[in-house]
């Protein structure tokens, strides 16, 4: 490790101040997506049902029970009640690439900088250096604990570099950027 990476390193780290902008923005308010779930649960569980949705229940085995009290329709001269259907359901959910991308790199950050502070501190040439790296790696433990656990444990099998949100927004791309630019050096 030379003094010309040691720089490049802060550059990209301590001063890009974006780069801490973006990261503090997104543990704030991470993006998120909205799905539409059906789960096949008991009916007193129901939120939201249709016919359509009545309709694919009425063929699942055990979603209907002849009754003598009340039912829900008639048929054969037969009165029936659902004891399950399916729901629709909305979720919101925070396990996106584009997040689990953000947990992976302050993850790797932190790794990084520690493995670099840590041969730094022996090198009496770069040793100025040290306390620079612990502060910006006490920023960076900062963030992890500040960031949702609904996708700072998520593993991440590949980079998603062709991800819409990491390419175009402003606040996820910064950090893309800084994550190319700790690779390249």
């Amino acid at each position: 490790m030379d003094q010309s990476q040691i720089e490049k390193y802060l550059d990209i780290f301590e001063r890009r101040p974006a780069l801490w902008v973006s990261l503090r923005s997104i543990c704030e308010a991470p993006q998120h997506e909205l799905r539409v779930e059906t789960p096949f649960v008991g009916v007193g569980e129901a939120q939201a049902m249709d016919a359509a949705l009545l309709g694919m229940s009425a063929l699942e085995p055990g979603a209907l029970a002849v009754t003598d009290r009340m039912s829900h329709f008639v048929s054969h001269k037969q009165k029936w009640r659902f004891l399950k259907v399916y729901d629709r359901r909305i979720v919101r959910r925070e396990l996106t690439p584009a997040n689990q991308f953000v947990a992976y790199f302050v993850r790797y950050s932190i790794k990084l900088l520690k493995n670099i502070a840590y041969s730094i501190a022996n090198d009496e040439s770069l040793c100025e250096y040290f306390e620079d790296f612990l502060r910006i790696i006490r920023r960076l433990n900062g963030i992890w604990e500040n960031l949702s656990s609904a996708y700072k444990y998520a593993p991440l099998s590949v980079l998603p570099l062709d991800n819409q949100l990491l390419t175009f927004d402003p606040k996820y791309h910064v950090i893309l950027e800084s994550y190319l630019a700790c690779e390249s050096i």
